[in-house]
């Protein structure tokens, strides 16, 4: 039994030993300054992540800056950052990335939204979102939708100008002219679903749920898409009510990609911090994917 006692006695000062070994290393390197560039709205989620790493490796010592999407040129802004943190695609040979999390554009309309029902037994397909948002306020919601009530307004439409990769795989998706289109900011959106009965939108999941009960917000619905366009929602057209049955479905690559917004790191091949980024990233732990997940994004 003493025996014992006393093994586990000197693996336990080992180990410790060892850590505090590594402590010591880790303060002892070179301090390294990074910048880092990261969208306005992702800026919460970021500043606790890079806490996180820097009390882990205090050697590196990150600036953050902030700026709306729409001024993240990889010809012009990314060179002047170490770690630029987008979800834009990135066709530049002179950067690579390491994948970080994602969300989904998810497709939203009020919950007082007197077609309610037939949404959701319908849903809606790409080929009439194309249709409504491709002449805005043209179609009304009778001209795809059938209810009781006696509502004969216009589908009114928005979308967030404050997300231009959303809004430029939108583009793509639907093939649509995205500058013809009403753009409020993604709060103003959410405010205008609380009382506006006839809006339509697309917005990031992340948003449009309590990430408290992990249920979507009571003053919204996330209309399910008829992919095979048969005007049913079938078993495999999934209902979103819950952010973990999403988020299943995004990393399982279970919705259209182009409807995922993936997040990454990414750094040029030229910069002279490239190796101390690469083993600092591709050390899973040191993504800490709670910290993204708190914040409603489903982490890798």
């Amino acid at each position: 039994m003493k025996f014992k006692i006393l093994v586990f006695l000197l693996v336990t000062i080992l180990f410790f030993s060892s850590c505090q070994k590594n402590r010591t290393n880790e303060k002892n390197k070179p301090t390294q300054e990074v910048s880092l560039l990261v969208p306005t709205y992702m800026e919460s989620p970021i500043k606790e992540w890079v806490y996180f790493v820097q009390a882990n490796h205090p050697n590196f010592k990150f600036q953050i800056v902030s700026m709306n999407d729409d001024n993240f040129h990889s010809d012009t802004t990314f060179r002047d950052f170490d770690l630029i943190f987008t979800a834009e695609n990135i066709k530049d040979n002179k950067y690579k990335y390491v994948n970080i999390a994602s969300e989904a554009i998810v497709c939203v309309v009020s919950f007082d939204n007197p077609f309610l029902q037939s949404i959701i037994n319908r849903g809606i397909s790409p080929d009439d979102l194309k249709k409504i948002f491709n002449k805005p306020n043209f179609y009304y919601w009778k001209d795809f939708f059938q209810a009781d009530s006696k509502m004969n307004e216009k589908i009114s439409i928005v979308l967030p100008s404050d997300r231009y990769v959303l809004l430029n795989q939108l583009k793509n998706w639907l093939q649509i002219d995205t500058l013809l289109i009403n753009t409020q900011t993604t709060d103003t959106i959410l405010n205008l679903l609380k009382n506006q009965k006839n809006l339509l939108t697309f917005l990031p999941s992340s948003v449009v749920y309590n990430l408290d009960t992990k249920y979507r917000k009571d003053f919204l619905y996330i209309i399910p898409l008829d992919l095979n366009n048969d005007n049913w929602i079938s078993d495999d057209e999934y209902l979103y009510d819950n952010i973990m049955i999403l988020g299943q479905a995004v990393l399982n690559k279970k919705i259209d990609t182009s409807l995922i917004l993936n997040y990454k790191m990414i750094y040029s091949i030229d910069n002279p911090l490239k190796d101390s980024l690469i083993n600092l990233l591709n050390n899973k732990q040191n993504i800490n994917k709670n910290i993204f997940e708190k914040f409603g994004y489903f982490a890798y």
